[in-house]
C-alpha cells in the first residue's frame, strides 16, 4: 500500500466515511439520552442505528488495520497513535458493557453515560488528526 499513492488514499478516505457513520449514529443516540432529540426513545433510537454503528465501527477498525500495516513503525513510533489506540478500546469497551444500560437509567446517570460517550468517541478522531501533526 505505500507504494500506491492512490489505494492510502482510497482506504483513508473509507476510514473517514466509516468514522463519520460511527459518530454519526453514536452522537444521535447521545442527544436521544440528552434529551435534545424527541420522538423516538432510546431503545427505538438504538436498535434503528445499531446496524450503521456496527458497519462504521468494523469498517473503521479494518480500514485502520490496514494503514497501519502500511507503515507499522511510523504509526507505533507516533506519540498521538498510543491515545488513539486506548481511547479506542475504552470506546468500545464502554459502548458495549455500561453504555448500553444508559437508556434505562435515572436522567442524569443517562446524561452523564451520553456525555462520557460523546468524550471517548470524539477523542479518538482528535488523537488520529494529531498523528499527522506529531
Amino acid at each position: 500500500m505505500r507504494a500506491d499513492t492512490w489505494q492510502f488514499a482510497i482506504t483513508e478516505t473509507v476510514h473517514l466515511v466509516a468514522l463519520a457513520v460511527l459518530l454519526g449514529s453514536v452522537l444521535l443516540v447521545n442527544f436521544r439520552l440528552l434529551g435534545i432529540l424527541r420522538g423516538w426513545t432510546t431503545l427505538q433510537m438504538s436498535r434503528t442505528l445499531a446496524p450503521f454503528i456496527r458497519v462504521g465501527l468494523i469498517g473503521m477498525l479494518i480500514t485502520g488495520a490496514l494503514l497501519f500495516v502500511s507503515e507499522p513503525i511510523k504509526y507505533f513510533n507516533n506519540d498521538a497513535f498510543l491515545p488513539k489506540m486506548l481511547f479506542l478500546t475504552a470506546a468500545i469497551l464502554y459502548h458495549y458493557t455500561l453504555y448500553r444500560k444508559a437508556g434505562s437509567a435515572p436522567a442524569i446517570v443517562s446524561k452523564i453515560a451520553a456525555v462520557v460517550s460523546i468524550v471517548l468517541w470524539f477523542s479518538i478522531g482528535a488523537a488520529g488528526r494529531a498523528i499527522a501533526f506529531v
